[in-house]
């Protein structure tokens, strides 16, 4: 996405809502169990997958409940940290001001959270789904999923892919998820070295880039794999059980690490790193 469309969605959004910026009240103020099966694909029999990203609205409910219910160390640990989208090669201020708040991006993924956040959302999740009367399962558990799950919830049935639609990042000649394109699935990007290069280079030599780069779609964007699930591969890398690792890749990343095998590592909460929910049945 550009800065000029940018502009352009939130200028919109201020004319639709007719404030400069409004509370959201996009969703009900109340935990609706259907929506959040309706969210749900089946794994296994006792395994469900997410079929989007934690999108922006949905973490925004959370951590409105947390403020109702008076849970202020909780909410310390939820905290988004959206001054990471500061970058001295793009300008990203207004980022900075409305990607996490207003309701422009709502459907949009929820980044810049810790890990910790993260886990927390899904024990918080777990406790709601749990307590409400209109449940499908007597006992679930909401979590992040293990490496292992989530290439099974990614991969789907297939085992010879790079990706959950197929061999190459194009489909139907279009790029068939959001990543850093340079139209070659060989290239990397050593976050160590903040450069991209050729993965089986002998010489190792890289080229230096600007990280500035479209950000985030929706979490409903792109085709979805053969379980449901959306962006899987790219957009933003999705945080596992293992803490300092994602999987699938984000949109800063280049074609070798949006594959399903690839696995992306981080140190603090960024702005292409979210989460996407597992639920394990207990009690059926």
């Amino acid at each position: 996405m550009s800065h000029l469309r940018l502009s352009l969605i939130v200028f919109l959004a201020f004319i639709i809502t007719g404030a400069s910026m409004p509370p959201d009240k996009s969703k009900k103020d109340v935990f609706d169990i259907k929506l959040i099966e309706k969210s749900l694909a089946r794994v296994t029999d006792s395994l469900y997958a997410g079929k989007y990203e934690v999108s922006n609205s949905l973490y925004r409910f959370f951590e409105n409940d947390l403020k109702k219910n008076g849970k202020t160390d909780a909410l310390k640990i939820s905290k988004v940290d959206s001054l990471n989208w500061r970058d001295k090669l793009a300008f990203n201020e207004p980022y900075v001001d409305y990607y996490y708040s207003h309701p422009a991006y709502n459907d949009y993924p929820v980044v810049n959270i810790s890990y910790e956040a993260a886990v927390l959302f899904c024990d918080w999740l777990t406790t709601k789904y749990n307590e409400s009367p209109k449940r499908k399962f007597r006992k679930v558990l909401f979590r992040l999923p293990t490496s292992k799950e989530w290439t099974k919830a990614a991969r789907c049935e297939e085992t010879n892919f790079a990706y959950p639609w197929g061999a190459k990042l194009q489909y139907n000649c279009k790029n068939a998820c959001n990543f850093k394109s340079f139209g070659d699935e060989r290239i990397t990007f050593r976050k160590d070295l903040d450069i991209y290069e050729i993965v089986k280079n002998p010489s190792g030599n890289g080229y230096e880039v600007s990280v500035s780069a479209d950000i985030t779609a929706p979490v409903k964007s792109y085709l979805p794999n053969k379980f449901g699930l959306y962006n899987v591969c790219g957009n933003v890398a999705e945080m596992i059980v293992e803490k300092g690792k994602t999987r699938g890749g984000g949109w800063k990343d280049s074609g070798w690490d949006v594959r399903i095998d690839a696995v992306g590592t981080y140190g603090k909460s960024a702005t292409d790193i979210g989460f996407r929910y597992f639920m394990e049945v207990i009690e059926k």
